[in-house]
């Protein structure tokens, strides 16, 4: 299931998947706030959130809810914005969303408000970086499987998601190439960040 779907894009990737959003459009199959499933305890298989997190007025709800519905050993999966040294530079003068390590990442809200599309891009960074053993007391049922910086090269020269490319397409291997062979620098340079949180079996 996706939380936040917006066009539908995963849904292309895994065709099974549940699309859904805060609001109904041609793309979901349901409308859901990511902070109050409307599904029962330990009913969902894996739950997948692109580019939402940091938009969530209460992280900390659609956390604790992923808790409640997930299967035992079933995944939430993230992608985020990662603010490193250089990202945070450029997301902050470069970028329209908000960028703030300042606020307090389990608070209500970390946004300057709980407009629908206000932002904060330092959420996911905060959380699983900078107050990750903060997280662990506060959500003991949900584990840390896998977590990387990335993006460091291709996702600034692409464009993002708006903006004209400046890489290529004959490019984009190289790029990712070298990505790969400077993974050290990720913490420096990194733009973007991939978490896996799996419900545990013995809770």
């Amino acid at each position: 299931m996706e939380l936040g779907s917006g066009i539908g894009s995963f849904k292309d990737f895994r065709p099974a998947t549940v699309a859904t959003d805060m609001h109904k459009s041609p793309w979901t199959d349901d409308v859901v706030d990511a902070q109050d499933l409307p599904y029962e305890n330990g009913s969902v298989a894996n739950l997948v959130m692109i580019d939402v997190m940091h938009h969530l007025p209460s992280p900390s709800r659609s956390l604790a809810e992923a808790a409640r519905v997930l299967r035992n050993g079933g995944r939430l999966v993230v992608l985020e914005p990662y603010c490193s040294l250089v990202s945070t530079f450029v997301y902050k003068r470069f970028h329209h969303e908000r960028t703030d390590l300042s606020v307090d990442p389990f608070g209500s809200p970390p946004l300057s408000s709980s407009a629908p599309f206000d932002s904060n891009q330092a959420v996911a960074t905060l959380i699983f970086w900078h107050q990750l053993a903060r997280f662990h007391r506060l959500f003991p049922g949900l584990e840390v499987r896998f977590r990387e910086r990335l993006a460091m090269f291709a996702y600034p020269l692409s464009g993002g998601f708006t903006k004209p490319a400046l890489l290529p397409q004959r490019l984009a291997r190289p790029v990712l190439r070298l990505e790969g062979i400077a993974e050290f620098m990720a913490p420096v340079l990194a733009f973007r960040c991939l978490i896996s949180l799996e419900r545990r079996r013995n809770d």
